[in-house]
């Protein structure tokens, strides 16, 4: 057997270890319908930003009346790889196939989660100030989104500021309450799980009770940023395949290659991208303390 090669069983087996460390972490998955296209060397796609028709009219007998379409403004979103390398000993190759035990995997799963926080930051946020993502826009960067100052003094007015963000989006005709959610970064979900004053209930409790706000949930992650890079912000979605998705040309993967010294240069790798069509579905929290 040729130690500067894996198996296919091994390579299955790696590739379903990385994907299993990574799944809980990988918010932006949650909130993005995937569009998936089997060509990995796009390096662009192609969207459109939609706008609505003319209103509809009422009379007696419905003849008459002109034709009407949707204006459709086409725009192009980049696809860039997420990877990093890792590697793997021909000696502990032989070692794992020799007495019949799993390899040591927890230089993959680490290299798999570096890739899974990047692919969060460019879900999430896009390209910010410190940090290069070929120009891509996300969820906290998308031009024409909605934006809500927060009053500030949270979790006291939590409610008040999420409630805010909501009627912006109604006001911005998107009204599919089912498909409300939330993205917070973790010091401020800890705020929610704060105790209203004089009470035994938590706010997130009052938010998301019998009638929650938020029916498609609040999602936590670190991975949220401002365009400045700062994590004063959260977001309010209106989530929907209509709005954004994450164009998929190839799922996490792993390559690997032999080297002079018979050991595997080895990445996690995959092919991706936000494509976000209907800004007016985000709403930006901004200021929050």
């Amino acid at each position: 057997m040729d130690a500067a090669r894996l198996t296919d069983e091994e390579i299955i087996y790696i590739e379903d270890r990385v994907v299993e460390a990574v799944h809980p972490t990988l918010i932006g998955r949650k909130l993005f319908p995937v569009e998936v296209v089997p060509n990995a060397g796009l390096l662009t796609v192609r969207g459109y930003k939609r706008t609505d028709m003319s209103q509809a009219r009422i009379s007696l007998h419905g003849d008459g009346g002109s034709f009407d379409r949707s204006r459709k403004t086409a725009f192009d979103v980049t696809v860039p790889v997420i990877d990093k390398k890792f590697k793997i000993g021909w000696r502990e190759l032989e070692a794992s196939r020799y007495a019949g035990q799993p390899l040591d995997l927890q230089d993959a799963e680490n290299a798999a989660l570096q890739v899974a926080e990047e692919e969060d930051k460019l879900l999430l946020t896009g390209e910010y100030q410190g940090w290069k993502a070929l120009g891509i826009e996300g969820l906290a960067t998308a031009t024409g989104r909605l934006t809500e100052a927060s009053a500030g003094a949270w979790p006291a007015n939590a409610l008040t500021d999420l409630s805010d963000a909501i009627a912006e989006l109604e006001a911005a005709g998107h009204t599919n309450k089912s498909m409300y959610a939330a993205v917070l970064n973790s010091t401020f979900a800890a705020k929610l799980r704060q105790l209203v004053s004089n009470t035994a209930t938590k706010w997130i409790d009052v938010i998301q009770g019998q009638n929650p706000l938020f029916p498609a949930g609040i999602w936590v992650s670190d991975n949220l940023f401002n365009s400045a890079a700062a994590q004063t912000n959260a977001l309010v979605l209106e989530l929907g395949k209509e709005n954004f998705e994450m164009i998929l040309e190839r799922d996490m993967s792993v390559y690997e290659l032999g080297d002079e010294d018979m050991n595997l240069n080895c990445k996690v790798y995959e092919v991706l991208t936000p494509r976000i069509k209907r800004s007016t579905s985000i709403c930006e929290l901004t200021g929050l303390t």
